[in-house]
């Protein structure tokens, strides 16, 4: 279900995903494994569709992901984790709400939101593995065609996962063989979602994925505050 979200919208598998494998493991574990999943989908992704992503707004978010995403394993290792999740539910249900129920016309984000909210989304990131978010609020207000919106989340997912995975590597949460022998078992299930998703993405039209993405936004927002509370 995660990664047919994601072939769709290019964004939502940690999100949709997390909330219920934290259920069954533990956190870094789970964190771990959608990591390994993000660097194959996203391949696929990217080998597909990499020259569509806007260049000019992934130079605009990539300077506060990285340092953000520096900061979020430092806090892995250090900070209390449900005052986080409640930060990370609050904002993401505020913004849902006020986009659907309050604004009469669609919302236009200024570049100059780029740094703090690829900030943000990357210290979420190494976090959680869920900082699409506060990505996908910037594009919404930034990138109207849907597969330019898709194809950019990509290629900003695929690049956290990058990052995501050097640090992880040095923080030694990819130590586990366990780890990988579970996310062996999972992957065919990952490749027949992102296949599905791929495939009603050609078939959706722009207005229907950004209906599905403000879904995806509010459902991980709620799972995100009943974690922290």
């Amino acid at each position: 279900m995660a990664y047919a979200i994601f072939g769709l919208t290019g964004f939502g598998s940690s999100v949709t995903a997390i909330p219920f494998l934290i259920q069954v493991f533990p956190l870094h574990v789970c964190v771990t494994i959608m990591l390994l999943f993000d660097l194959v989908a996203c391949s696929l992704l990217n080998l597909r569709d990499a020259r569509l992503a806007s260049k000019v707004e992934l130079k605009r978010i990539l300077p506060g992901l990285l340092l953000g995403a520096i900061l979020g394993i430092f806090l892995s290792l250090h900070a209390p984790k449900k005052p986080l999740f409640l930060l990370l539910g609050v904002f993401v249900i505020v913004m849902v709400i006020w986009n659907n129920f309050f604004s009469h016309r669609e919302y236009r984000v200024k570049p100059i939101f780029a740094f703090p909210l690829s900030f943000l989304g990357g210290a979420f990131t190494t976090l959680f593995g869920t900082g699409g978010p506060m990505y996908t609020v910037y594009l919404l207000g930034r990138v109207d065609d849907k597969r330019t919106f898709r194809s950019t989340m990509g290629a900003l997912i695929g690049t956290t996962s990058v990052i995501r995975f050097i640090l992880f590597f040095l923080a030694g949460f990819l130590s586990s063989v366990s780890t990988f022998v579970l996310a062996a078992v999972l992957f065919p299930s990952v490749l027949a979602g992102f296949w599905l998703g791929s495939a009603m993405n050609r078939r959706a039209s722009t207005a229907l994925v950004k209906k599905m993405v403000w879904g995806i936004l509010l459902i991980g927002g709620v799972s995100a505050l009943i974690k922290g509370l």
